[in-house]
């Protein structure tokens, strides 16, 4: 599941810390204008100034899979198609 797009809300584990994903494909500017396929945020604590940049690959485990109908379905194959041409 790790490797599929998750939705919004999910809540996975990276280096041992619990995070909420909230929005998708952003851009470290600090480092290189590097892309990330996650920005989250502390799980339960929320947004803080910055969100925390997380790539696919470190995802340790996916705890709580989010919200997903019709919409998210349809968002999800749009993504995927394109997540492949951005890497």
């Amino acid at each position: 599941m790790k490797n599929e797009l998750l939705p919004i809300g999910s809540i996975i584990t990276v280096e041992n810390q619990d995070l909420m994903i909230c929005a998708y494909f952003k851009k470290n500017t600090e480092i290189n204008d590097k892309k990330c396929d996650y920005a989250c945020c502390l799980y339960p604590i929320g947004m803080g100034k910055e969100a925390i940049l997380v790539e696919k690959s470190q995802i340790q485990r996916v705890k709580f899979i989010g919200f997903q109908d019709n919409r998210f379905v349809e968002f999800k194959n749009r993504m995927e198609q394109k997540w492949k041409n951005y890497q």
